[in-house]
């Protein structure tokens, strides 16, 4: 069971760093908005 709950605690944390890295993509995307609509 041991096993079991830390590779569910690693799989969370791996989620989470995912979620945040998506998050701050996203940001830097809507930060340079101006010039992204400007190309499309």
């Amino acid at each position: 069971m041991v096993r079991i709950d830390d590779k569910v605690k690693q799989i969370i944390t791996d989620i989470k760093l995912e979620e945040a890295r998506i998050a701050h993509l996203k940001n830097s995307v809507e930060g340079s908005a101006p010039e992204v609509s400007v190309a499309t």
